[in-house]
């Protein structure tokens, strides 16, 4: 079975008070709707209606990320805390643990297409692991995407940042 994967980093978040869990500014919310506006352009061609899982990490600017593609088509964004970002206090080998088990998780699942909103220190350890050490920067909004055959990953689209194509 092919399966697509989708990892995008969450966009520009609200800053005024970073402790809290803010959701997105209006610059992130720009590039919400811009990884909307290229997902529902290749709807067709990832065959989004059958199997699309919508996961995310339960930060608010992660699900913010994702929610206009869920509205367009209708869906809800899942939370899932194997995506979240770093907690305090949790070490390094528990953190990548935490991501391996999603990435297994993700393996089993049913879902023809997944994509998947986290953290700028989940996804680059997510990518080297899932890409064999290439290593993709992800900024706000980006989106990286891999076709997976047969137990083996392609690179099928990487866009560090939606500034110049929406």
């Amino acid at each position: 079975m092919t399966k697509t994967l989708v990892l995008v980093r969450h966009a520009h978040r609200d800053t005024t008070m970073r402790g809290l869990d803010n959701g997105l500014s209006d610059k992130g919310k720009r590039q919400a709707k811009a990884v909307c506006r290229f997902f529902m352009d290749r709807a067709d061609e990832l065959d989004a209606q059958s199997g699309l899982w919508l996961v995310s990490s339960p930060k608010t600017r992660c699900v913010e990320t994702l929610a206009p593609i869920a509205q367009e088509l209708k869906r809800t964004v899942d939370i899932h805390p194997g995506l979240d970002e770093q907690v305090s206090g949790e070490t390094m080998a528990a953190f990548e643990k935490r991501l391996t088990d999603f990435l297994e998780e993700w393996k089993r699942s049913k879902a023809a297409v997944t994509v998947l909103c986290s953290h700028g220190d989940w996804l680059p350890i997510a990518s080297r692991r899932l890409l064999g050490g290439v290593h993709f920067d992800h900024q706000k909004a980006g989106w990286l995407e891999l076709e997976w055959q047969d137990g083996a990953p392609a690179l099928k689209w990487c866009i560090p940042s939606f500034k110049r194509i929406y």
